[in-house]
């Protein structure tokens, strides 16, 4: 079945298995955030003995807000989960794209293999009508067909690696491998101008990434406070009622309240607070050194683009021409006899070549295309 650059990758985003299961991290922190707004539960206490018996409560009370630092950091770490899988789909969106035109490339290539077959082949037949009619050698004969053979199997080989990349697509959209997906498009038609100034901008900007670097160290402040909160000493309230068993006379009865507060001693040691304050002061030197990265990220990419679009050009300028109008000379002289099938056969194989290094090299831009935007955190990719 065929299917657009576009279908396929919102196929992609709605049945891609693993961005499926990173999907549920997200769920599975905003249930940490309900689960974290829980109050200590109360005890019940009952003691008896031969003559009396006591029946209490006791209830722990959170000094220092313990509960709402805690509710904090857990919908801190549930907007991270999110940025998180918003980072993800952009991965997975660029390397869905990325096979997409690894399979094109495959196909194309495909295609150039099967027409230098059915050249190779249709010369062979000719040069077999050329040898009845004594024209040339049984050698020359032969060689023509050895060549149309070594492409066939060549031909073969191609359509094993076609398959395959299409075999890649059906995993990334969710899919078994019993029906094919044929990739459309023509990535002839992409071409974009940047200015390097711009793209450093727009990367500061979007890239979620750095959100997620700035998010990371809202969650470790969260952290120190609630190390903070958790220093706070937690007051015991406790109730109890006592009697006796006997109940013809009159009961000896009683009722007790109390308070229990724990000494902290544990609170000289300062260690917690002092490591806490280490991961914030850390979250915000990596916070600045992804900025950083981000610029040489985008700057690399930017460079690797224009290299790309320059070669693009050099082979637009006449490369591909000049390599047909070479065989077809050569093809020419062949058959009228100035020259070897040996000739012949190092043009067709340097027209080969010649194709397959372009289908490469405009394979290798659209990538670097991908690439470039992905660094920027933007996306207007289509074909």
């Amino acid at each position: 079945q065929s299917i657009s650059f576009e279908e396929y990758l919102n196929r992609v985003g709605k049945k891609n298995l693993s961005y499926l299961a990173e999907k549920l991290n997200v769920s599975i922190a905003d249930a940490e955030v309900i689960a974290r707004k829980i109050f200590p539960d109360p005890e019940l206490e009952f003691e008896a003995g031969n003559e009396t018996f006591s029946l209490g409560v006791s209830y722990s009370l959170e000094m220092g807000n313990k509960r709402g630092a805690r509710i904090k950091l857990a919908r801190t770490q549930a907007e991270l989960e999110k940025l998180v899988l918003q980072q993800g789909f952009q991965d997975l969106r660029a390397e869905a794209a990325d096979l997409f035109l690894e399979a094109i490339l495959q196909r194309e290539l495909l295609e150039v293999q099967k027409s230098s077959y059915e050249y190779m082949y249709q010369l062979s037949q000719s040069d077999s009508l050329r040898y009845v009619s004594g024209e040339i050698t049984e050698n020359d004969v032969r060689q023509s067909k050895l060549e149309a053979v070594t492409l066939l199997n060549t031909v073969y080989s191609q359509e094993a690696a076609y398959h395959s990349a299409l075999v890649l697509l059906n995993k990334h959209m969710g899919m078994s491998a019993d029906t094919l997906h044929i990739p459309l498009g023509n990535w002839e038609e992409l071409s974009r101008d940047f200015a390097l100034s711009d793209l450093v901008k727009a990367g500061l900007d979007n890239r979620i990434d750095l959100l997620v670097a700035q998010k990371s160290t809202e969650v470790t402040t969260r952290e120190y406070k609630l190390t903070r909160a958790e220093r706070r000493p937690d007051i015991g309230v406790s109730v109890s009622y006592e009697r006796n068993w006997n109940g013809f006379l009159p009961p000896s009865r009683s009722a007790t309240a109390g308070v229990s507060v724990p000494l902290t001693f544990s609170n000289i040691n300062k260690g917690a607070v002092k490591a806490a304050k280490f991961r914030i002061a850390q979250s915000e030197i990596m916070e600045r050194d992804m900025e950083l990265q981000i610029q040489a990220e985008i700057t690399q990419a930017w460079f690797n683009y224009e290299a790309e679009k320059k070669k693009i050009a050099q082979y637009k300028a006449g490369v591909l021409e000049d390599s047909q109008k070479v065989l077809d000379g050569m093809v020419y002289k062949y058959k009228r006899g100035e020259t070897s099938i040996l000739d012949v056969l190092v043009a067709q194989r340097t027209y080969n070549e010649v194709q397959q290094e372009y289908l490469e090299t405009m394979k290798g831009y659209a990538a670097s295309l991908v690439a470039l935007e992905s660094a920027c955190g933007i996306w207007d990719i289509c074909f």
